[in-house]
């Protein structure tokens, strides 16, 4: 006759939240920034009723502030260790035991990361010259082709798609008027 499962105590050794609370602070710490940006957008050349152009980047910006801290929130409670975790730690396996609480993280792609900072940058320098519809066309273009480059033809329809349908739901709907750059 076997026993029924009995419920593992949990141990003294706890997992570190640090990589969340430094995570959450970076995010909340972003979102004040663009916060305090969001509320020194002026008001629209031609003013519609409703919605105006400050909303959108404010309402983000909060849902920024909120999940940083929330995400550090979590990572401030430090989560005993139950379970199987806990059975190895009694059976004094510390190797297993130590790469379950301190996991291997996997290494940065530094190349890919660098690619990505420098595409953002060169969005970022071309944006007024070009205009929005050409930069972004270009810019996602790009990225999503060095995230998947097996797909670069949807990756393209994708980014004139959005490009387009971004641009006219600013200006059209929101009354925001976004860089024409070459297209204007």
């Amino acid at each position: 006759m076997t026993s029924p499962p009995t419920e593992q105590a949990p141990s003294t050794v706890r997992r570190s939240g640090r990589k969340d609370v430094v995570s959450g602070l970076v995010v909340a710490t972003a979102g004040v920034l663009l916060l305090v940006t969001a509320l020194n957008i002026g008001e629209p050349v031609r003013p519609a009723p409703g919605v105006g152009p400050a909303t959108l980047p404010t309402a983000l910006s909060v849902l920024l502030i909120v999940s940083g801290l929330g995400l550090a929130g979590l990572g401030l409670r430090h989560r005993p260790i139950m379970g199987i975790e806990a059975e190895l730690m009694r059976s004094g396996d510390a190797s297993v035991l130590d790469e379950l609480v301190h996991p291997v993280d996997p290494p940065v792609p530094w190349r890919r990361l660098a690619v990505v900072v420098a595409l953002f940058i060169g969005y970022a320098l071309v944006f007024i010259p070009l205009g929005y519809i050409v930069s972004t066309m270009l810019y996602l273009g790009v990225m999503v082709t060095v995230i998947d480059p097996a797909r670069w033809r949807r990756n393209a329809i994708f980014a004139v798609v959005f490009a387009v349908v971004v641009y006219f739901g600013f200006t059209e709907l929101l009354s925001v008027q976004l860089p024409t750059g070459v297209l204007g």
